[in-house]
């Protein structure tokens, strides 16, 4: 079983202020078929205003996440879910990003690859990495329903991959 997951920040891993808001994980089966979902919105530990273009860009509220449950919480239940869970693989579209990100935020996973990366050397020659859309439509014919959400997003490169693993 394979688990992809996705997140969406106030900002950059540059940034230091910088925070997890939405986590969303999807795990699969062999054949890419979905087994389990896990989504939560998060009030981080850092909130401001520099937060609020990188929340309107993924149509969240800032109230929405002052009013979700806090960090450690939503860590809490993703760790216990992702133990239930028992995937074989950890993978993010963007690992880097994902990683860095829920790293800073005290989450621990062992990483098994990008998904990103592996869709660049299956598509026509590009000088920079496809973007999960670009990906999505190249791969499975269709963009994320509700794009920039985790829970749509991770869905979406769940499906790229499964389709790549498949080729």
């Amino acid at each position: 079983m394979r688990l992809v997951i996705d997140t969406e920040t106030t900002g950059l891993p540059n940034a230091a202020w910088s925070r997890v808001v939405e986590v969303a994980a999807v795990l699969i089966d062999g054949e890419g078929a979905e087994i389990g979902t896990f989504s939560s919105l998060m009030c981080p530990d850092v909130l401001d205003d520099r937060a609020d273009r990188a929340l309107s860009y993924c149509g969240i509220a800032r109230s929405e996440v002052a009013e979700a449950p806090p960090l450690e919480q939503v860590r809490a239940d993703f760790s216990r879910w992702v133990c239930e869970a028992q995937p074989k693989e950890v993978w993010a579209y963007n690992r880097v990003f994902d990683e860095t990100m829920l790293t800073r935020s005290g989450f621990e996973l062992v990483w098994t690859g990008c998904i990103m990366r592996l869709a660049r050397t299956r598509m026509p020659y590009r000088k920079k990495d496809p973007s999960l859309r670009d990906a999505a439509l190249y791969f499975i014919g269709q963009e994320p329903q509700n794009w920039h959400r985790a829970l749509s997003d991770a869905k979406a490169a769940a499906q790229v991959l499964a389709t790549l693993t498949r080729l």
